[in-house]
């Protein structure tokens, strides 16, 4: 210490006392040492070194020992004194004393009373102990995370493993046993999932595949790359397409098997979705799915070729109708033929792109109908190539034409003109008949006419009950 004046409960005992000394063996004993009154007040501090700074030093100097520590500490430190005075057994307490920066020092004291007004507080040094102690909660909340994230981990596994529409087993690689085996596995070998466990891969199949069992697994240990092999069942009902996969967790390699059928042709069951899922995306063939008024849900990338559109979301929700060469019927009459017979062979038209270009196609339409809702969909085939070799009049009759070859040289123009516009006049009236499966009210709209001229229309040329085409008294 720097100085002091010590004094002993038994002064008889102990008359003469280097005070030097004894400050040395506080100082080397304690990390920080005070003497204070019975109130509290300090008459001298001892420091070790780097404990606390010189500033820190002369702030405590002169203070009261309470206000130099925590509310929560103030406590302990009137109980050592207090325990110090009446001779008590010296016990020791943890106090955190506050620093000037804010900071908190924690310090460990055991007090000893040296006379009937002076009290020693030895303390030591606990922020090394504190740090180890906030290292190890953070080490503690670290392994606590990890082990939730891995519990999270194991459940997703877990979940996606069991249910699994794809037969998969586990197996370990070197004793050739299997690990585990989802529910489809058992299902498709034919086994109980508990009896499948620990059982041995090969003996799952016929004795005729073992050989090309053995070999696969084999080679797929030795070289670490993907393999697959064909085995029949056990009872040889079955033939299954096996690929392997090797990986390793931690310290052990294991085996992933994904089993897939085989129907009795030898070709690979698979599931409908995903085969027109497939198709969908991947023909040439232009195909558009819509709600029931026409909008646009989904399209394909032939569509957005055909179209001239970048991508999908450009066009969904728009009407189809935007699309076609004639917008404000041809959707109509495919949407209520499709509707009511349930599919629409073939529709002829032309689609218009985003930039006005047109192509002749022909459509297929077909009503869509679940539990969700209703809904159409449309195949359009790009016709441009075989456009040019089609018969442009191939509905007028044979008879008209020589009809009106006949009257070339024999009758003046204004005869001929009129003769060969009743007949284009009647092809154009049979054509939308027959695209609009006899619909005389999308026919008139295709046509452009009014209802009552078509009637008209329809007697000139004797089309009333041909087609299918009944008279409309009204």
């Amino acid at each position: 210490m720097n100085k002091a004046n010590l004094f002993f409960a038994n002064p008889d005992q102990f008359s003469t006392v280097d005070a030097a000394s004894v400050g040395r063996m506080i100082s080397t004993a304690s990390d920080v040492s005070f003497v204070v009154s019975n109130e509290g007040n300090i008459h001298d501090i001892s420091i070790g070194d780097e404990t606390v700074t010189a500033d820190v030093l002369e702030h405590w100097s002169g203070a009261r020992i309470q206000d130099l520590v925590t509310e929560e500490s103030r406590h302990k430190v009137e109980a050592l004194i207090s325990e110090a005075v009446a001779g008590e057994t010296p016990q020791w307490r943890e106090i955190n004393h506050v620093l000037p920066s804010g900071d908190e020092l924690p310090v460990r004291y055991s007090a000893v009373a040296t006379g009937p007004s002076m009290v020693v507080l030895l303390g030591r040094d606990l922020r090394a102990v504190s740090r180890l102690q906030n290292r190890l909660v953070k080490a503690q909340l670290a392994l606590e995370q990890d082990y939730e994230r891995f519990r999270q981990i194991e459940t997703r596994y877990r979940v996606l493993f069991e249910t699994s529409q794809e037969a998969l087993i586990i197996m370990d690689a070197e004793s050739g046993r299997i690990v585990e085996a989802n529910p489809t596995a058992a299902k498709a070998l034919g086994r109980a999932t508990r009896d499948l466990t620990n059982a041995v891969f090969e003996r799952e199949f016929a004795s005729s595949s073992h050989h090309d069992v053995t070999a696969t697994l084999a080679s797929v240990r030795a070289t670490g790359k993907a393999a697959r092999f064909t085995a029949h069942a056990r009872d040889g009902a079955s033939l299954y397409e096996v690929h392997c996969v090797l990986f390793r967790a931690a310290t052990e390699t294991f085996v992933l098997c994904r089993i897939k059928q085989q129907d009795s042709t030898g070709a690979l069951s698979f599931d409908l979705d995903t085969a027109l899922s497939g198709l969908f995306s991947k023909t040439s063939d232009a195909m558009v799915i819509t709600d029931k008024s026409g909008a646009i849900q989904q399209t394909n990338d032939a569509f957005l070729a055909i179209a001239d559109v970048a991508v999908a979301d450009a066009v969904r929700g728009t009407s189809l109708s935007q699309f076609l060469g004639r917008p404000g019927v041809d959707l109509n009459v495919m949407l209520t033929n499709a509707a009511e017979h349930g599919r629409l062979s073939i529709y002829a038209t032309t689609l218009r792109s985003t930039y006005g270009a047109t192509v002749p196609v022909e459509i297929s339409a077909v009503h869509l109908s679940s539990s969700e809702g209703e809904g159409f969909g449309f195949i359009l085939r790009d016709v441009s190539r075989l456009e040019a070799s089609r018969v442009r009049a191939q509905n007028v009759s044979p008879e008209s034409v020589e009809h009106v070859m006949e009257l070339v040289g024999s009758a003046p123009l204004k005869d001929l003109v009129r003769s060969t516009t009743d007949v284009v006049e009647r092809m154009c009236i049979e054509t939308a008949l027959q695209l609009t499966g006899n619909n005389r009210a999308s026919a008139a709209e295709m046509l452009g006419l009014s209802r009552q001229s078509l009637y008209v229309k329809l007697r000139k040329f004797g089309l009333i009950g041909s087609n299918g085409v009944e008279a409309d008294e009204s």
